[in-house]
């Protein structure tokens, strides 16, 4: 049964739930776009209510709200929305793969805001500004994210490390304290070592970021705090990853920029320092 149905098919249903019901029955290809504050505003109910709403619908939270929304739309729209997978058919022009991609990136960005709770953000920042080195521990075309994160953060001073093979890694782990952060990125929990690394850095007391989606066996683990990725994308059938690589890219800038503003006017400066140091000729 499609989503729709459901929803015109529902019972019980309160009447602030039934005008939220009315209102994505007529606008769904709007819905989809919205964060659960605009979806409230706009529907004029609470955000409680658009979530007690998801609850009867037995979907997990409304990033699973809109991706039934979207295969309602791409099977029964005129002009079907972005399919994240296959963004571009064989027809498409420059200009529609250039406008294609930028809905995969926004989507995916909205998404990744609604997966994620807020105050994770302020629980992620105090775990970087308490560690005296921060460890990363990425596999694949992560690894570049990590290693670009490694580099803004060096720029206002404080030191990342992100080890590439298994030895360095398992190096890395047994040689962290207490004083370290370990930021962890596996999607799935698939790479082979991430066992063996939670082992180590848990012997060793080491506070431990996870970032990992939502239906990750990683998540049952013990640790200080997640941030989840974006789940959209199918793993295997797909063109590229290009909303998994949004998601971990926006991931790690907002961390990065939650840092940033813990001092603002301090990091500010000492990146200009920096600079002119390395080119006297911005003096």
């Amino acid at each position: 049964m499609n989503l729709l149905l459901k929803l015109k098919t529902l019972t019980p249903v309160t009447t602030s739930e039934r005008i939220l019901v009315q209102f994505i029955l007529d606008a769904p290809e709007k819905v989809i776009y919205l964060s659960p504050k605009e979806l409230a505003e706009a529907s004029f109910v609470s955000i409680s209510t658009i979530y007690r709403l998801i609850t009867k619908l037995k979907l997990d939270g409304l990033n699973d709200l809109k991706l039934e929304l979207v295969k309602y739309l791409n099977v029964h729209s005129s002009e079907p929305i972005i399919d994240i997978n296959y963004p571009i058919s064989s027809e498409d022009t420059n200009f529609s793969i250039m406008k294609n991609l930028q809905l995969v990136y926004e989507q995916t960005v909205q998404s990744t805001i609604d997966t994620n709770e807020f105050e994770n953000l302020s629980v992620n920042r105090t775990l970087l500004q308490e560690a005296e080195t921060i460890d990363i521990y990425a596999t694949s075309a992560n690894i570049y994210f990590a290693e670009n994160f490694k580099f803004q953060m060096q720029e206002i001073g404080k030191t990342v490390n992100v080890p590439q093979d298994n030895y360095t890694q398992h190096l890395t782990a047994a040689n962290s304290t207490t004083n370290h952060l370990a930021i962890i990125v596996s999607f799935e929990g698939r790479g082979g070592n991430i066992p063996e690394l939670f082992a180590i850095l848990k012997q060793n007391k080491c506070k431990i970021l996870l970032i990992t989606s939502k239906n990750s066996p990683l998540l049952k683990e013990a640790v200080d705090s997640t941030f989840l990725f974006s789940s959209l994308e199918n793993h295997y059938h797909k063109i590229s990853s290009f909303s998994t690589r949004m998601s971990l890219m926006y991931l790690f800038d907002m961390l990065y920029l939650s840092y940033f503003n813990i001092d603002y006017e301090k990091n500010s400066a000492y990146k200009l320092a920096n600079y002119q140091k390395m080119n006297p000729r911005l003096i």
